[in-house]
């Protein structure tokens, strides 16, 4: 917690630890002044419990990491919640072509409906989908946001660059894994790698601006939301996601 403490410990005494000094999953939470964003009246709640996390990763990975301009071409790996954001996010730039790539073929219907232009449904063989890709994107996209965080899907996206192309890595790995690339095809083409975290956020005015861009109908957060859970269903919410199964599953009190 901020004051360096914490609220909760294991039964063996072990502490637990929050995320960002606020944790989640619970009835009441103790939260710095600085983490109380005031939302715009009209907002779903479920909306703005979005805002606060994965739309402002990849709405903001797409028009503050990477700023893609009018026309461009886009891809999307990875459709969770970050990576439909991205997909929200390259349709708010105005993006020319936004090709959504996953392996869970209702993923792809959703990223359809909140932007994209394309799908790639991702296979096992890494080299179908890379062809698939590029030739979805007419050659390779200017922009590739990789939004998993696996090797696998890091290096795909450095390969479908095309030249001056950009990666934007917005996945976040767990500590120690290394992904490859040709470096020689990395210079020779002016193709460059990115790491965006949290899309570069300022809550204290990106939050209230995402939100008035949902209710003016630019950001279709509301479609990532497919099931609202209470806290009981926390075991089979979690089990669900690593299924795959959902979008976003929202705790409802």
């Amino acid at each position: 917690m901020p004051d360096g403490g914490t609220r909760w410990r294991r039964p063996g005494g072990d502490a637990v630890l929050t995320y960002c000094a606020i944790g989640t999953l619970a009835q009441a939470e103790v939260v710095p002044a600085a983490a109380a964003i005031p939302i715009p009246d009209g907002v779903d709640p479920a909306v703005a419990a979005l805002i606060g996390c994965c739309v402002a990763t990849g709405v903001g990975a797409v028009t503050k990491t990477a700023v893609v301009p009018p026309g461009a071409r886009v891809a999307v790996i990875g459709l969770g919640g970050v990576g439909l954001s991205c997909v929200m996010g390259a349709a708010l730039a105005g993006a020319g072509t936004i090709v959504a790539v996953d392996r869970v073929p209702a993923k792809l219907d959703v990223a359809t409906a909140v932007g994209a232009t394309g799908t790639v449904l991702a296979g096992d063989d890494p080299a179908s989908t890379l062809a698939a890709l590029r030739d979805a994107t007419h050659g390779g996209p200017e922009y590739v946001f990789e939004a998993i965080g696996r090797q696998e899907t890091i290096e795909l996206a450095i390969a479908a660059l095309p030249i001056g192309g950009t990666a934007v890595l917005v996945g976040m790995t767990p500590l120690g894994v290394r992904a490859s690339f040709d470096v020689y095809g990395l210079v020779d083409g002016s193709r460059r790698i990115l790491g965006s975290n949290y899309g570069f956020a300022d809550p204290a005015t990106d939050f209230a601006r995402y939100a008035g861009l949902h209710l003016a109908g630019r950001l279709p957060i509301d479609r990532l939301v497919d099931r609202r859970i209470g806290l009981d269903q926390l075991e089979d919410a979690f089990e669900g996601l690593r299924r795959g199964a959902w979008t976003r599953q929202v705790v409802v009190f």
